[in-house]
């Protein structure tokens, strides 16, 4: 019925050693993301020069053919480019950019159709000057996050690396390099830069005065841990980390003057927001339904109904309860304006409306929609989607891969002997174990697969465009990153894992996915948790 990934454990140790090669491609061309922009100097080529070569090293040592010859044709074109110096032209950067793109595909998964150009790391590395010991065991667990990281040994190399980087965060012990040292040096960035970097600060005596916390918050700490545990500088960082950038409100306007439609379409266009007209009220449902909008502006009078009768057919269906309605008329009789309000309606404006007037309008009520839309869809803990919701995006994923014929993949995830972790070290630990499993989940998955908090330790897992054998290899590299996460309970540190299953979608099979994905997931406990099973047919 099940079926499991049959790996030995020779095979288990060299793709362990095969993330090692995995992370340096990923500094590598963190650190060319970062330069590329700006005049190629000697000391930028020769500090590339040198991650390229240390890459070339792990990769004939773990044999990893594809990226040992892909940085080998870097080395030579930074070699070129030293040579060139003062002036490299534009053809030999651009193939050197090329070079670097071709490296980053040989870290791709096989089923993102995410452009190979995506690889390249959309955020600065995180500032590490701490003591050797939290030093190590941070830069570590922030490996398994794939968050990248500098690391800084002393005050001299804190200056020559925040002219090369722009960090996206500073983690910094406030006595890094001496007493109130830490507090000094990042004074003095703030004194010689305009760039607003997030601080986290951490002291390693038992306490730390309020004073002393008071400095800190001057020189812009957003955090200040006292002997803080690595879980908890993980989950401060993680935000700053990866900035999301938000999408633009979807609108739907809905108006029989085409004119007016386009001059509201105009309006919100140009202030960033992505609309779709309709001229015929009828459509309305249709257009919903296919758009998926986030706000809906509609005129008042229209041919063969009104506003407030298509806005009280929109309220009678429950998904659409929490869509905002704006009136858009020249009515002005303000009872009838209260009572088209009471109908359905969250807002009204009064025609002519200013442009200005409209997309400050329309954005308020967007953004208003999208916290309570998260608080009503995410779970409180781990900020994932609730069950109700990833049960929603399951149903619409399993249509859109039987329209367009696409692969997809549902997989159920579960925490080995959670009931342990809260028998012995208490919920509240509990608790921070499935926000780091979530966390994790996150910086792991693409942004085109949909993760929910199942129930209590369960999560789910929605992978369009990915096969089962890929979805059980691509499952299994993160559930053995997982295992080897560390987390705290006050001194105590301890490892946790999970077992996963897996079920393909075939086109016919949608009513009973998750009932296929939690067999498998049972099979994956019975053979010993820590594992990750494929639902396979019975003949």
């Amino acid at each position: 019925m099940s079926h499991t990934e049959q790996e030995s454990p020779t095979e288990a140790l060299k793709r362990h050693f095969a993330q090692r090669v995995s992370n340096q491609v990923r500094t590598l061309l963190n650190r060319w993301r970062i330069v590329c922009e700006h005049p190629l100097t000697k000391e930028v080529l020769e500090d590339l020069l040198l991650s390229t070569k240390k890459l070339e090293s792990q990769a004939e040592k773990f044999k990893a053919d594809k990226q040992l010859q892909q940085s080998q044709v870097i080395e030579d074109l930074l070699k070129q480019a030293l040579t060139a110096l003062p002036e490299i032209d534009e053809i030999l950067k651009t193939s050197l950019n090329d070079a670097l793109i071709g490296l980053g595909e040989t870290s791709v998964r096989k089923s993102d159709n995410t452009p190979a150009e995506r690889v390249l790391p959309d955020s600065n590395p995180v500032f590490i000057a701490a003591s050797s010991e939290l030093t190590l065991k941070l830069t570590e667990q922030l490996g398994h996050f794939g968050i990248e990281n500098q690391v800084v040994e002393n005050t001299v190399q804190f200056q020559a690396l925040v002219e090369q980087y722009t960090p996206c965060a500073f983690i910094i012990d406030i006595d890094f390099g001496g007493e109130s040292q830490g507090l000094e040096l990042v004074n003095q960035y703030n004194e010689n830069h305009q760039v607003d970097v997030p601080k986290i600060f951490v002291s390693q005596k038992d306490s730390a005065p309020l004073e002393q916390r008071l400095l800190a918050a001057r020189a812009g700490s957003v955090h200040f841990f006292v002997k803080p545990a690595v879980p908890q500088l993980i989950r401060a960082v993680e935000g700053y980390y990866e900035k999301h950038i938000e999408d633009p409100y979807k609108v739907l306007i809905l108006d029989d003057s085409r004119s007016q439609a386009l001059y509201c379409e105009k309006a919100l266009s140009v202030a960033g927001m992505t609309t779709h007209v309709i001229i015929d009220p009828m459509e309305v449902l249709n257009a919903i339904e296919s758009f998926q909008p986030e706000i809906i502006v509609m005129d008042m009078y229209m041919p063969g109904c009104t506003g407030t009768e298509i806005a009280s057919v929109i309220r009678q269906q429950p998904e659409y309860i929490r869509i905002p309605i704006l009136f858009l008329s020249g009515e002005e009789d303000k009872d009838k304006q209260l009572d088209a309000m009471s109908q359905g309606g969250d807002d009204f404006l009064t025609k002519p409306v200013d442009p200005g007037h409209l997309a400050t309008t329309v954005q308020n009520r967007g953004q208003r929609a999208r916290v309570l839309n998260a608080l009503i869809v995410r779970d409180s803990l781990t900020g994932l989607y609730n069950h109700t919701h990833i049960l929603d995006r399951l149903s619409q994923a399993c249509r859109t891969a039987a329209e367009e014929k696409n692969a997809l993949c549902f997989a159920m995830v579960d925490i080995d002997f959670f009931k342990k972790v809260n028998d012995n070290y208490g919920h509240p630990v509990g608790d921070k174990v499935i926000s780091a499993l979530s966390l994790f989940l996150k910086q792991r998955l693409r942004k085109s697969d949909s993760i929910g908090r199942y129930g209590g330790e369960e999560f789910a897992v929605i992978l369009p465009n990915t096969t089962g054998e890929d979805a059980l290899h691509f499952m299994n590299d993160i559930r053995e990153v997982f295992s080897q996460l560390e987390h705290s309970a006050g001194d105590t540190e301890f490892k946790v894992s999970f077992s996963c299953g897996i079920c393909s979608f075939n086109g016919n099979n949608g009513d009973f996915i998750i009932e296929h994905a939690d067999e498998a997931l049972y099979a994956a406990k019975k053979q010993g948790r820590n594992n990750v099973q494929l639902y396979v047919e019975d003949d």
